[in-house]
């Protein structure tokens, strides 16, 4: 008798046991499936048009949609041996330090006078992300409106007050074409980070400020000893990001100055849409692009490795 409850209760336990390992790897299939919608997503958008631009780097396509002879790393030889996607590098790495600096010293001036409570700082803290959401196109419109050399307001007001005898084409001048875009670039952008850098702001203690005060610090030295190093998680994040974003920037350039004059303002990114769309070498293009991620991977692995914080 009591092996045949022994052996009910065994063959009764087995479709429960059943049940949970079927819930178990219902459990265990479930975050795949959640997750695959994206990975197919990144799959098409992501690693499908960069094998494309890898393979197109071998051959001397011309045209989108072109087939063209397989060339092997001569395309490649072509890039490195290029004066003008060198110059394009140099334009490029002073689009970033430029805009660096400016929007760094914007973005702090503001985030630490904001950080302060006034009267009408909540109103000020609201619409100083007013040219940070304003569409690029649009943004471009009005500078060149503004720095136009013909009826821009800028010449208008310098002349007025008697700074300048006849009118500026900041634009269209080689040596002051770029500084132009970066001062009008970060005015676009250095509200986002502004924005970051208050939140973190808010994050500090006050009770560190008021015993620096007491051992008698002043502003300056609680900024390097207190602000500064409480916000080295979001400073790493945003020279990093900000680094390659800021690299990758196309837009307001091409559309200001369409990379001249005289290639004044060509960088890397305009340098590849004009050898790929305006000289119908997109191989040449895919080639150049290669090599620029590349640097840029390279570039990305060493700032993280040496400017990462170290946390104590």
């Amino acid at each position: 008798m009591e092996k045949e409850a022994t052996q009910n209760a065994t063959i009764t336990q087995r479709p429960i046991e059943r049940k949970k390992a079927k819930k178990v790897e219902v459990k265990h299939f479930v975050p795949y499936l959640l997750v695959s919608p994206l990975v197919l997503w990144i799959v098409i958008t992501i690693f499908i048009p960069l094998s494309t631009v890898i393979k197109e780097s071998f051959y001397s396509t011309g045209f989108v949609g072109t087939q063209g002879e397989f060339v092997g790393l001569q395309n490649y030889i072509n890039v490195f041996t290029s004066s003008a996607y060198w110059g394009s590098w140099k334009n490029s790495l002073l689009w970033v330090v430029g805009n660096g600096l400016t929007q760094t010293v914007l973005a702090f001036s503001v985030a630490l006078y904001l950080n302060n409570k006034f009267k009408l700082s909540k109103f000020a803290r609201t619409w100083m992300i007013i040219p940070w959401i304003i569409p690029t196109i649009v943004v471009a419109i009005f500078w060149q409106w503004i720095f136009n050399g013909s009826y821009g307001i800028f010449n208008h007001v310098l002349m007025g007050i008697g700074l300048i005898d006849q009118p500026l084409n900041l634009l269209g001048d080689p040596t002051w074409a770029l500084p132009t875009i970066i001062f009008i670039n970060s005015w676009h952008w250095f509200p986002f980070l502004a924005v970051i850098i208050l939140a973190g702001l808010a994050g500090i203690p006050e009770e560190l400020y008021e015993a620096s005060a007491v051992d008698g610090a002043n502003k300056w030295q609680q900024f390097w000893g207190i602000t500064f190093p409480s916000l080295q998680h979001i400073t790493f994040a945003l020279g990093l990001v900000g680094t390659l974003w800021m690299f990758n920037i196309f837009d307001v350039i091409y559309t200001l100055t369409e990379g001249g004059p005289a290639g004044s303002t060509t960088t890397v990114p305009v340098q590849i849409y004009q050898q790929a769309f305006d000289n119908y070498e997109l191989g040449s293009a895919s080639a150049m692009s290669v090599v620029t991620a590349i640097m840029m991977v390279v570039f990305a692995v060493v700032f993280i490795k040496f400017a990462a914080p170290k946390d104590e």
